[in-house]
């Protein structure tokens, strides 16, 4: 039986009222024998978008669900949460790192899934601005670990998590998930695996998201803290984000972006007036909004999809189908991932930040990660021209002595 339902993240309003449209609600029938019997992995389990995908799936008649997360306490409430609506489910929590190729490898080679979706991933922004390494490592070494094992394997589809950020990139975080998107095409046709991606724009309520701050911010009396007065969002509920994701099984054959027809993007301004509003509160009058300025990263507007990509509509009259007109490389691509795995292993930001430019030619890297990246560079060479500074001065005494 089909059990899946919208998340109540949101609790004091509703979502149309806060999505300014209706939650899209997609057949799932269309995409039940594409689950039945079958082993399905979720990396990210514990997350907002993984265990909404472990949800949906449950209702579809899997063999089981293996929930991959290193967030041990929160993998194992989502095993409570599950044996308590899905009373015959077999779920697998297993705790582990996607940046640990062990682990992946352990994990798929034990369960066997035929289906891999990927939605471990570092999406704080501003955090990542100051974190390049890390976003790095988790976001597309860790995409690679996974996809490779897929491959590997023989799981037969594999199913990216993506964002809207991925689009002409203004931040690290968009970088790497533009790179992970790459990665997909770069292995799709190389194995019997078929690699899609998904691009989803902000999911609302998630953890982290504008909702639950803002409605942190009204319990406490305010102000609600918005960036800009312009600042527009593609929005969706966890239950669309599973939803598209479940289905990009049924029209994907690999090597395809998908990308849900969201509607038109919505004003954060126009989002906090409205929680304050369905709070029962008056804008300006009970609860005050502050505008704190554009954050490192962040751009005023999110795209779907670049000018050299072209919307094609699928047999889903709300999924899109990316076309693209430039090819992914996978020696190419596999080569700028030794230089970048070298460039991580120094922690040379600045060198990342290259790198990331030149795989992905339309990032335009915030003015505070290349200061905070060549202020790096800056120090390090200072240490090192010390280190061979005082190495040199030392020879002339280790000759001496011998």
């Amino acid at each position: 039986m089909w059990n899946a339902k919208p998340s109540n993240h949101v609790t004091d309003a509703t979502m149309n009222d806060l999505l300014g449209r209706e939650e899209e609600h997609l057949d799932p029938e269309r995409i039940r024998g594409h689950f039945q019997g079958k082993v399905v992995m979720v990396t990210g389990a514990a997350g907002s978008i993984g265990s909404e995908l472990c949800r949906q799936v449950a209702g579809l008649g899997p063999l089981a669900i293996v929930g991959f997360d290193k967030a041990e306490a929160a993998l194992l409430q989502l095993g409570r949460e599950l044996a308590g609506e899905f009373s015959e489910l077999v779920f697998h929590p297993q705790i582990g790192n996607i940046v640990c190729l062990d682990d992946v490898n352990r994990t798929i080679e034990q369960h066997q899934p035929s289906i891999v979706f990927h939605a471990a991933a570092y999406k704080h922004l501003p955090m990542l601005e100051k974190q390049v390494v890390a976003a790095v490592e988790n976001n597309i070494f860790g995409t690679w670990h996974v996809a490779q094992a897929a491959a590997s394997f023989g799981v037969e589809s594999f199913i990216l998590i993506s964002t809207d950020k991925a689009v002409c990139p203004a931040s690290v975080m968009g970088a790497t998930k533009r790179v992970a998107e790459l990665a997909m095409r770069a292995l799709n046709g190389k194995s019997d695996t078929k690699f899609i991606a998904v691009r989803l724009g902000n999911v609302l309520g998630s953890s982290g998201s504008v909702v639950p701050i803002f409605k942190g911010q009204i319990a406490t009396g305010g102000p609600i803290a918005v960036t800009h007065p312009q600042m527009k969002r593609y929005f969706m509920t966890a239950f669309e984000a599973g939803q598209l994701v479940l289905h990009a099984l049924s029209l994907g054959n690999g090597g395809e972006i998908l990308v849900l027809d969201m509607g038109e993007p919505l004003g954060i301004l126009e989002l906090a007036r409205n929680l304050i509003l369905l709070s029962g509160l008056g804008p300006g009058r009970d609860i005050e909004i502050e505008f704190t300025g554009v954050r490192p990263g962040e751009k005023l507007v999110e795209v779907l999809y670049k000018q050299d990509e072209q919307l094609v509509p699928t047999s889903h009259p709300k999924i899109n189908n990316l076309l693209y007109s430039d090819g992914v490389d996978a020696v190419q691509f596999t080569t700028f991932l030794d230089e970048l795995k070298e460039a991580v292993n120094e922690l040379d930001a600045l060198r990342i930040i290259l790198l990331l430019k030149q795989m992905v030619p339309d990032y335009a890297p915030s003015s505070h990660v290349l200061q905070h990246a060549m202020s790096f560079h800056k120090n390090r060479s200072i240490a090192d021209n010390a280190q061979d500074s005082s190495t040199r001065s030392t020879e002339p005494m280790l000759v001496a002595s011998k």
